[in-house]
């Protein structure tokens, strides 16, 4: 199926997370398109956010402060991430460190794994020296 021609607003926020660095959650979106020429509403965040997951073009990840956060890029439940507690930072591993364990569950007991969800949670390097740590 073609991808559906984005409005103003997915435009915008699909724009605000391409320039991010970190995940945004919707008020994060909304504050930096405030007073730009994108300027959109919080309920247009909000409403593009859902169109844009629906078209499989962004993905939720948990960041574990109670908000959705957002990132570039379809959903892959292959995909795995480390993830800072202190300046939300998200670095994708490029493989998958318990496919092994994944094959072996499977045989032993005979079941099915559609996919598996892995993401590490932690504080990086420049967060850990900015603390002296």
């Amino acid at each position: 199926m073609p991808a559906r021609k984005l409005t103003k607003g997915q435009q915008a926020v699909l724009e605000a997370l391409a320039s991010s660095k970190r995940p945004l959650c919707a008020q994060d979106i909304y504050l930096q398109l405030r007073g730009t020429e994108q300027e959109v509403g919080l309920a247009t965040v909000y409403r593009s956010l859902e169109a844009l997951l629906a078209d499989d073009r962004i993905q939720i990840i948990d960041v574990r402060d109670n908000q959705a956060h957002y990132l570039m890029g379809r959903a892959n439940h292959s995909q795995h991430h480390l993830i800072c507690l202190s300046c939300k930072r998200v670095v994708p591993l490029d493989h998958c460190p318990v496919s092994a364990l994944e094959q072996h569950l499977s045989q032993d007991h005979e079941f099915q794994i559609a996919y598996h969800v892995l993401d590490f949670y932690g504080t990086c390097g420049e967060c850990r020296q900015a603390v002296g740590a």
